[in-house]
């Protein structure tokens, strides 16, 4: 059977438009909150890369998801950016003059939430992404079951269960673990330190024996 030979220019050609269809869906406004269980506070670190060639990206506004309601929300202090909560809405941050996320370059944004709901197993936190030239891009198209990403994804979160790994709400040991593992280091330590008297008594037990047995030994002349 022949091959068809296909010219390199076409060969490249075809390569470059595959990475050109390719480069949008790797570069989207993304979160991690491996924290994030169901009942519990996480802290949600959202991933924004700037796509353009020629423009900045000069401001970030992260909506809440609809029905999820936080009593807490606190941002990192970030230099550089100026932040405006809408509360119950969203958070907005800014650049500062002269600052931004340049092209070919992202920057992380941090928020601590909680509680987290307990019905739901994923929560959706559309972005907005600003650029320098004024044009805006809109991350908030849900994910089909499928699977299928869409072109605009808005970020999500995927919740754990309330408990997982032996942590509570807040992401630390629970209250009953906790006491175990102390009392266990107490019985621990009440052990070895009994065994450790037990045998310094009875090496002085038998030193002092030994002792008095050579000095009621007979002397010989």
């Amino acid at each position: 059977m022949n091959k068809l030979a296909l010219p390199s220019g076409i060969l490249a050609g075809a390569a470059a438009l595959v990475l050109a269809t390719a480069a949008p869906a790797s570069a989207h406004v993304g979160v991690d909150a491996p924290d994030a269980a169901k009942g519990g506070w996480a802290t949600l670190s959202f991933r924004v890369p700037t796509e353009s060639d020629t423009a900045s990206t000069t401001a970030v506004t992260v909506s809440f998801p609809e029905g999820a309601s936080f009593d807490y929300v606190a941002t990192r202090t970030k230099p550089g950016w100026t932040v405006t909560k809408v509360e119950g809405k969203s958070v907005t941050w800014t650049a500062e003059k002269g600052t931004g996320i340049a092209p070919g370059e992202f920057d992380v944004f941090d928020l601590r939430v909680g509680p987290l709901p307990t019905d739901v197993d994923a929560l959706e936190f559309p972005a907005t992404q600003a650029y320098s030239d004024g044009t805006t891009v809109a991350w908030d198209q849900p994910t089909p079951e499928s699977g299928e990403e869409p072109e605009r994804p808005a970020p999500v979160v995927t919740l754990a269960e309330a408990g997982d790994d032996g942590h509570g709400a807040h992401g630390a040991a629970t209250d009953d673990s906790a006491a175990e593992e102390a009392a266990e280091a107490d019985d621990s330590d009440g052990v070895d330190g009994w065994l450790v008297g037990g045998v310094a008594v009875l090496a002085l037990a038998v030193g002092a024996l030994v002792a008095s047995v050579v000095r009621r030994r007979p002397r010989t002349s």
